[in-house]
């Protein structure tokens, strides 16, 4: 029994060792990249954005509360060649009548290629009045990527931006997320900063007020917001080993999504898809695995291929402001990723796909999936071992302590290194990160503390029953409510 924990105890210390200096190294990366940003103004590239016209698709599900918010913020982007398609995805609110009463809209006979993406039922499309600025899909209910796929269709843009509807985007936004693609034409996927929009004010398309809030649910999301974007997705992206992208703001090359056959549907019946996936497949998030797709269709065609994190691109997006919808929305991102390797097993520590085979998928299998169980089974030894006497007090509280101090110092670092490179940018970057004053950023410091003892506990618990929901297929989407903003 001795030796058998012991041995349990080794792997343990080497699995939490490499998952430490991972953390370290991609918090160096984050701290050297803007460090290095700070030094340097960057000034806006001399590009032409004629050129590369955007189709922004907005899917929408009884979006009532924010649909009207959402569109009118689209329609005032700072972009000369874009077009707006709001897809209705059978709503059962008043997400539709709101749309055709607040703008003036007249039904149109536009149809798809003739390659189009195969999707549920188009009950009716409308436009603008004298443009086509803005499309309004009203379709049968299909899911997300069946809207996406649906908006595609109608899309003129030789890019895709996909936008959830209870999202604002800043007008400078579509700028910033379409230079990847100017000045590295490898790149298969852009995407922004998401920043929390709970309690923010906006006047004119701007932010006018960006306080942090009292609602410990929401700060601790702030907190998770700056530590993906801010750390992890820039040091993954730096190593060409991104393959999350958020959905809720996310940019692609049309011709790449219609070379892989669009987002996976039950209905898609794509080559590509029926050749890498199957017949009849799902997920219940549609961004990880369209990346993963990507990837992989450009190292099948012995392509370069580039995914783009630009944090200077902000999009505010509403989160959950309690337990029950941010416990749910957890769960969905971690069944998400598990079906996402579930579907590319075969790509892991395959040469052939360069560092994403070697390097990404393993990382995102071993230290995002596999990690909540690791960690429960990790306390069950600790319980033992306490138990057998393997380890005495001290040593508990010392790495306590261990634990407070890391925290302490890599959220006030990166934040006090965020705000002096966000000065350099506009007032909407720094209004992201949502720590103006002195009091701000201790609210934001202590809540990192003490979700380390508490909602790190209930994240587990979330991706716990993530994974319970892969194995029994449960594909039920659990959106939660909203406020708007």
């Amino acid at each position: 029994m001795y030796f058998a924990l012991r041995v349990i105890e080794k792997l343990f210390i080497i699995y939490f060792s490499l998952y430490l200096i991972i953390d370290v190294l991609l918090y160096a990366n984050a701290l050297f990249y803007f460090f290095i940003r700070s030094k340097r103004k960057k000034p806006k590239p001399p590009h032409d954005y004629r050129r590369y016209p955007i189709s922004i698709i907005v899917p929408a599900y009884n979006e009532e509360v924010s649909i009207i918010t959402c569109v009118e913020n689209l329609l005032k982007l700072d972009y000369p060649a874009y077009q707006v398609i709001v897809v209705n995805d059978g709503s059962k609110d008043g997400t539709i009548p709101k749309l055709l009463h607040h703008f003036e809209t007249k039904p149109t006979t536009l149809v798809p290629e003739v390659r189009a993406l195969p999707t549920q039922k188009i009950r009716a499309v409308y436009r603008l009045k004298d443009t086509e600025k803005l499309l309004i899909i009203d379709k049968d209910n299909g899911g997300k990527a069946d809207a996406i796929n649906a908006g595609i269709n109608y899309a003129s843009g030789k890019y895709i931006c996909t936008i959830d509807a209870d999202s604002v985007l800043d007008p400078d936004a579509l700028k910033e997320v379409v230079t990847p693609f100017i000045e590295h034409p490898e790149t298969i996927v852009a995407g922004g900063q998401l920043a929390v929009a709970n309690d923010v004010t906006i006047v004119n398309n701007r932010v006018q007020s960006a306080r942090v809030p009292r609602n410990i649910w929401v700060q601790w999301q702030i907190n998770e917001y700056i530590k993906s974007f801010m750390i992890s997705r820039i040091g993954l992206s730096k190593v060409n080993a991104l393959l999350i992208m958020s959905g809720a703001f996310s940019l692609f090359k049309k011709q790449d999504l219609d070379n892989v056959g669009g987002f996976l549907t039950p209905i898609n019946t794509s080559p590509y898809i029926l050749k890498n996936v199957g017949r009849g497949k799902q997920t219940v998030c549609e961004d990880m695995e369209i990346v993963v797709r990507l990837w992989k269709y450009k190292r099948d065609q012995k392509q370069n291929a580039r995914a783009a994190f630009v944090p200077e691109a902000v999009l505010w997006t509403e989160v959950p402001e309690n337990a029950k919808s941010l416990f749910r929305q957890r769960s969905r991102w971690h069944q998400g990723l598990a079906e996402t390797l579930r579907f590319y097993y075969n790509a892991v520590f395959e040469p052939r796909y360069g560092a994403t085979g070697m390097l990404a998928l393993p990382y995102y299998f071993l230290f995002e999936l596999l990690s909540p169980i690791i960690k429960v089974l990790a306390l069950i030894f600790i319980f033992i071992a306490g138990y057998y006497g393997l380890f005495n007090t001290q040593w508990v509280l010392l790495l306590l302590a261990g634990i407070l101090l890391t925290t302490a110092i890599i959220m006030s670092s990166i934040t006090v290194l965020l705000e002096y490179w966000s000065k350099q940018h506009t007032e909407t970057t720094r209004n992201a990160l949502r720590y103006k004053s002195f009091t701000d950023w201790l609210w934001l410091l202590l809540a990192g503390i003490l979700s380390e003892f508490t909602y790190a506990f209930f994240k587990i618990a979330a991706q716990l029953d993530g994974i319970k929901n892969f194995l029994k297929k449960n594909h039920d989407w659990r959106k939660f409510d909203r406020k708007g903003i």
